[in-house]
């Protein structure tokens, strides 16, 4: 620093402009507990639970009976899934989340099939707030080990504070093998 004509000059080593990395986006926040079914009942190959049971935590079973699925197939996400088909028994699944009237919302879900169904293609039901829409997955040449497991996703306006969310299955020739269901997800959509 030394003045100069009566000005304070400040000596000041140049630094060039580097570029930033872009900030990433807060991770969107899943509404549900155990959306992925990790947590639940120790299993090994598969479980078969009943209507109303809730071993695996935040999820009820709805309609007929489920397999929880352990060592049984490749998860989509994790080490634990779901087939809708028990054993036997035609089922599904449900949980209720908060959330804001007039807001929209994003299911998200992996999707696949159980190999050696007697249906070569498996669909599902997606219910929430009064709506509803059927997702199919074609599960011919599918494996226990190469699942083939696809992402699926669908929007609903949220109508009241809470919210349950209920996927099934519309499958009815096999009650022993039927859709599988992993990662599932519920996020605010932003405006």
């Amino acid at each position: 620093m030394r003045t100069l004509c009566g000005l304070l000059v400040l000596s000041a080593v140049f630094v060039p402009h580097v570029r930033s990395a872009p900030v990433p986006k807060a991770a969107e926040v899943n509404l549900l507990v155990n959306g992925g079914f990790e947590e639940g009942p120790d299993v090994d190959g598969f479980l078969a639970l009943d209507a109303g049971s809730e071993a695996v935590k935040g999820w009820a079973v709805t309609r007929g009976q489920i397999d929880y699925i352990g060592t049984h197939w490749v998860s989509g996400e994790g080490s634990r899934s779901l087939d809708l088909h028990g054993s036997p028994g035609f089922g599904g699944v449900k949980q209720s989340f908060q959330t804001t009237a007039g807001h929209k919302y994003r299911v998200s879900f992996l999707m696949a099939g159980s190999p050696g169904s007697k249906s070569s293609v498996n669909t599902v039901c997606v219910r929430a707030a009064g709506k509803k829409e059927a997702f199919s997955f074609d599960n011919e040449g599918k494996t226990h080990k190469e699942m083939g497991w696809a992402k699926k996703s669908w929007e609903f306006v949220a109508t009241e504070a809470e919210t349950t969310l209920e996927i099934h299955t519309l499958d009815d020739e096999d009650n022993l093998a039927g859709p599988a269901l992993d990662d599932v997800r519920v996020v605010a959509v932003k405006k």
